[in-house]
């Protein structure tokens, strides 16, 4: 129970810690992870096109649909940024400040961020442009200038925007530049919940929902888009907005006491399986993009309302790694690229089979390093007043010499 606390996630001052939200989290990266691992082995295992693609292989077909736990933390971050402002407007809770609520995205998100960031450099210079597979690096003499343009274009959260293309060295960091573009917008869409009327307010975010279902439709219909343009809409803000209103939605049931409930439904604990199996199914249905976040939805409510579902996310164990899971997103996709070069000498030559193998094993390893890396680097963030300490301990004189 020490250790639990020792790594335990740090809430803010007076903020009411859901368990279940932290269990989704750990879903949310567990079913990322799965992805890049067939991703990153596939490759380097040289699995032939068909090996990334093949139906009737479960293990596949289950981690080729683990990306949408991205879109699943959109839906989290939707619900626990939305919370407070729906409580001020429909629970006459506390005002909230905008200056406070910036001030602690930038002090809670951008210290653990920047110290990755500053990792990438660095494994630009002593690794990355060593390797025949970085081109942009290899052998180049303008490799500082590349990766210092993509870096830097990441520290800004612009990557997208200017290039097009996903981050680099660390693709996964599209998420965040899309998270930042919520954050700060979040304040002003929370402005739903100022309908006074519930099923009004309601209907509204979800006629808001289906609208951003069928930019993204429409999207996929238009072949004139090039490549550029396409990424700039579904992978940013634009192309899923809509996944961050199912959370308001979450969050208008969590207020209403119609999410959390004493007496919980094993029913429940049949559809959250249930929903992700439809996803898995439906996965390559041109429909998936209406379909996904209603999918999601019913996940997160099974995850409050099934007796065993919200009895498993809720264990502390369970919502500590959950809580970690901002360090495992900045860390997994490097780490698995480097792993798979030890791990890949236990290969079956049974795709499926090599693959649960190698999840098993990176899964443990990038939960066990990055336990080590969240105690470092982000959970010191995680207090509220942190930077006031900070300055303290640098400058102890400057608060006597103020007054």
């Amino acid at each position: 129970m020490k250790l639990l606390n020792q790594l335990s996630r740090i809430t803010t001052s007076g903020k009411v810690f859901i368990p279940q939200i932290d269990g989704l989290r750990l879903v949310a990266i567990i079913a990322v992870i799965a992805f890049h691992v067939r991703a990153i082995c596939s490759y380097h295992f040289r699995a032939s096109p068909a090996g990334l693609t093949i139906e009737g292989d479960l293990v596949n077909d289950v981690f080729g649909t683990g990306h949408y736990g991205v879109q699943l933390f959109f839906v989290i971050s939707g619900f626990i940024l939305s919370l407070p402002f729906a409580r001020q407007y429909l629970c006459q809770g506390r005002r909230i400040s905008l200056r406070e609520y910036y001030v602690r995205r930038v002090t809670r998100m951008e210290p653990p961020y920047v110290i990755h960031l500053a990792f990438l450099l660095v494994l630009c210079c002593l690794v990355l442009r060593w390797q025949p597979s970085h081109s942009h690096l290899y052998h180049t003499p303008a490799w500082a200038d590349y990766a210092l343009k993509h870096i830097l274009s990441s520290f800004f959260y612009v990557n997208g925007f200017i290039f097009g293309a996903h981050p680099y060295p660390n693709i996964v960091l599209w998420a965040l530049e899309v998270e930042v573009q919520f954050y700060i917008l979040a304040p002003f869409l929370a402005g739903i919940f100022m309908i006074a009327s519930t099923w009004k307010r309601r209907m509204f975010i979800v006629i808001s929902i289906l609208a951003g279902c069928l930019i993204l439709f429409l999207v996929g219909s238009l072949a004139r888009l090039s490549d550029a343009n396409s990424y700039r809409i579904y992978f940013s803000l634009i192309g899923n907005y809509q996944y961050f209103l199912t959370g308001f939605l979450m969050a208008d049931f969590y207020l209403l006491n119609q999410l959390e409930s004493s007496i919980r439904n094993y029913k429940w604990d049949l559809v959250f399986p249930l929903a992700m199996t439809a996803v898995v199914l439906l996965r390559h249905h041109s429909l998936l993009d209406i379909m996904l976040p209603w999918m999601i939805l019913v996940c997160c409510l099974a995850a409050f309302r099934g007796a065993l579902t919200a009895k498993f996310l809720s264990h502390p164990w369970i919502a500590t790694m959950g809580g970690m899971c901002y360090t495992i997103y900045l860390y997994h996709w490097l780490m698995i690229s480097m792993l798979v070069r030890v791990t890949g000498s236990l290969r079956t030559h049974i795709l499926w089979l090599d693959l649960l193998i190698q999840f098993v094993l990176m899964s443990v390893i990038i939960i066990a390093a990055c336990t080590v890396l969240f105690a470092l680097f982000e959970r010191p963030f995680m207090q509220r007043y942190w930077p006031a300490r900070f300055w303290m301990k640098v400058w102890p004189s400057g608060k006597a010499d103020a007054s």
